[in-house]
């Protein structure tokens, strides 16, 4: 169908996150890959991009994650407070650094070069496009376009998410980025789901503590009680317009139509639909 070649051996694939705080999106994310992944690759920093101390959520919680430990490779990010007048993103471009580090440190343990998922924990490729990449010559490296959500799965936005990308590392020299790097996209990917915290705090921290931090424009825009009414209504959680390209575009993510739909959706949110209802349709109180 898409007109590539069967590839004459199976590489390894990582998968390879920056984690914050999404306990839950990477439950769901390990659980969908780990059919088809060899090591996924955590590096969690002490300190948000925007400088302030962060708790090792990751560490703190690594016994929910008991059954992939002989799968997983975390490694700390000790971050720094950023000078008068740096950018969040200098902290965001260290951590990146540190992750393509380890991935190439690991390296001297395959003899072929491994295919290597890079994107946010909450950018979710299916096991299937995975097993595709894996089976078939690609190209490399190629971005995966994702179903986008915002705050649950019943909030389409669109299918314009794109950042998520495999590389074979070793071939292209690139490091672990998240900007574009090449014109091929496959479709239908896997699911992007923004903003889809369980605690309306998490909802105030990543608001507040990373990269975009300049859009809080207004202190009240962390109420508590606007964030959970914002999310009910499938609104802008920073109050601004969406980013589109075509008034045609932009008219359509203003006017969002919540779904009853869970068809399509990663498999163990499913599976686990109680413990996980607040992804679902209809689930969109968050707990305090």
């Amino acid at each position: 169908m898409h007109g590539w070649s069967i590839r004459g051996s199976k590489p390894e694939v990582w998968d390879a996150v920056l984690f914050s705080s999404e306990l839950d999106l990477l439950e769901i994310r390990m659980h969908e890959l780990a059919p088809v992944v060899s090591k996924f690759f955590i590096v969690e920093a002490d300190r948000t991009f925007t400088g302030r101390p962060k708790n090792l959520t990751f560490a703190e919680n690594a016994h929910r994650f008991a059954a992939f430990a002989d799968m997983i490779v975390y490694s700390v990010f000790h971050g720094r407070t950023l000078e008068p007048g740096e950018s969040p993103f200098v902290n965001e471009a260290a951590q990146r650094g540190h992750m393509n580090d380890l991935l190439r440190g690991h390296m001297v343990e395959v003899e072929e070069d491994p295919l290597v998922i890079f994107s946010d924990v909450d950018e979710i490729p299916s096991a299937h496009t995975i097993k595709l990449l894996q089976a078939c010559n690609a190209p490399n490296p190629i971005h995966l376009q994702m179903r986008e959500y915002l705050y649950s799965f019943e909030w389409p936005a669109g299918e314009g998410s794109w950042r998520a990308q495999v590389h074979r590392l070793g071939r292209d020299g690139s490091g672990y980025n998240h900007g574009q790097v090449a014109e091929w996209k496959l479709a239908d990917s896997g699911w992007h789901c923004s903003f889809c915290f369980r605690y309306l705090h998490e909802f105030a921290d990543k608001m507040s503590g990373y990269s975009h931090a300049d859009r809080v424009t207004d202190p009240s825009l962390l109420m508590p009680e606007r964030i959970q009414q914002v999310i009910c209504e499938g609104r802008d959680i920073f109050g601004m317009l969406p980013e589109a390209y075509r008034w045609k575009d932009l008219l359509s993510l203003m006017d969002k139509d919540a779904t009853p739909s869970a068809v399509h959706v990663p498999r163990h949110l499913i599976e686990h639909a109680d413990q996980f209802k607040f992804l679902l349709p209809g689930g969109c109180q968050r707990e305090r």
